[in-house]
């Protein structure tokens, strides 16, 4: 059972290891993913750069956007942001 921690205090390991990889931050489920966005055949998204993957991309429709770290975004909502893991422990106060 997880007990609250917060994300200041979280390893860089036991923050990654929070991702279910969902996709929908990457726009999985929007119509109009980052066009480094890549489903693996166990059904789970990955980024194709995920190591440099901050900054300037592109969706595969070709509108600009800029990948940021995901603890900019917990606060705002998207599409398929339910299926997010971040965004389920925050709202049930355990992030």
């Amino acid at each position: 059972m997880m007990t609250a921690k917060t994300i200041n205090l979280m390893t860089n390991e036991e923050f990654e290891a929070i991702c279910t990889r969902c996709g929908a931050c990457c726009g999985a489920y929007d119509g109009d993913p980052c066009e480094e966005l890549r489903q693996g055949n166990d059904g789970l998204y990955y980024c194709r750069v995920y190591k440099t993957r901050l900054g300037p991309h592109h969706t595969i429709k070709g509108l600009e956007m800029d990948c940021v770290p995901i603890t900019t975004k917990l606060k705002e909502s998207w599409v398929g942001d339910e299926l997010c893991a971040y965004k389920k422990l925050l709202k049930e106060g355990k992030l």
